[in-house]
Parts: C-alpha cells; structure tokens; sequence
C-alpha cells in the first residue's frame, strides 16, 4: 500500500502573533518502507525533543493553535 494524501490548514497564529500557512503531506507506506519510514520519524522526534529540552519554549503554556 502507498497512498499520499494532501491537505492545507487556513493561517494559524505563531507564538510571536505572526500568521503561518500550515500544509501537511500523509503518506501511508507498509512493508520494508514502513519501517525504514518509523525509524526516521522516531529520530525526528527524538531530535525535536532534545532540542526543546535544551531550548524551551517562550509560548505561555495557554497558548493554542488554531
């Protein structure tokens, strides 16, 4: 199975009050693909989150996305 899906999301306010365009692609993969696929998003997160251990956030924890 590879199916992509497409979609984009109206402006969303940023921290700092600026507009954002968001677009996000879903692919959906099995197989060998699949994997390979986990393991890179698994590293991603795990980068993501250690750099936001080591930088935090200025947004108020209220703070939310449309």
């Amino acid at each position: 199975m590879n199916a992509t899906v497409t979609s984009s999301s109206g402006p969303a306010a940023s921290s700092k009050g600026e507009a954002l365009d968001v677009v996000f692609e879903i692919n959906l993969v099995d197989g060998a693909e699949a994997e390979r696929l986990g393991l890179q998003q698994a590293a991603v997160i795990r980068d993501v989150l250690r750099w936001y251990r080591r930088n935090g956030t200025s947004a108020s924890p209220a703070a939310s996305v449309i």
